[in-house]
């Protein structure tokens, strides 16, 4: 073997030989970091749920316009029992409801004797044919009601507030501002009770209770509508 092979294969072996080495000399690649969890700071902040009103606490304050364009504030009424009456025009039981001898106009009326304010709350959404004015007018100017009034509620925050599910849905609060009663008017959905069982209803009693300094002693009944 001559010199100038020798020296190639010299080289070649010195070659391999620190190509090896450096491979084995440098570090392994370092794991990809796990990104840390942002710090409550950091974090968006999420949206609360909207509360529901609670028996026995105070009563989701509200400003609503009427369909007469009235402002009426809950806060006016300071002092005062008050029944608040969820309401549709073209809810079956709203109609039968406001008949000569219907439930919430009989009972509406013997209250409001009684210096309880009756309050009636349209919720339904501005695009939903009963949430216009003149469908609520037209209710009770075709019954000669003259002297009722509807507050609208058309982006349905207070009806929510409130847990209003049906029409009519009643919601009683006390003198103290507290929500004391939540449920339906009556035990009579279709105008008379079930067979065997007395009417009661819910709403005047609950007022009696009430003026009598008594809890209310069925707070919470299933509203029907």
């Amino acid at each position: 073997m001559n010199l100038i092979k020798l020296s190639s294969l010299v080289l070649a072996g010195l070659f391999l030989f620190g190509s090896a080495y450096g491979i084995q000399d440098k570090e392994p690649p370092k794991p990809a970091e796990t990104p840390k969890e942002k710090s409550g700071e950091d974090k968006p902040a999420q949206k609360p749920a909207d509360s529901v009103a609670e028996l026995g606490k105070p009563a989701p304050d509200f400003t609503l316009t009427d369909m007469h364009g009235k402002t009426v504030k809950l806060a006016d009424t300071k002092g005062k029992i008050v029944v608040l009456e969820w309401f549709q025009p073209s809810c079956p039981y709203c109609v039968a409801g406001y008949e000569p001898k219907g439930n919430c106009l009989t009972t509406g009326e013997k209250l409001a004797k009684e210096g309880v304010v009756w309050l009636l709350i349209n919720s339904n959404h501005a695009g939903h044919p009963d949430s216009k004015v003149e469908a609520n007018i037209e209710f009770f100017k075709s019954r000669k009601l003259d002297k009722y009034s509807v507050l609208m509620d058309t982006d349905g925050k207070i009806g929510r507030a409130y847990g209003a599910k049906t029409t009519p849905h009643c919601f009683v609060i006390d003198e103290k501002g507290n929500l004391v009663y939540r449920g339906a008017i009556d035990n009579a959905p279709r105008g008379k009770p079930a067979e065997g069982e007395q009417l009661i209803n819910y709403v005047e009693a609950a007022v009696a209770e009430i003026k009598a300094k008594k809890p209310v002693s069925r707070p919470d009944t299933k509203a029907y509508g």
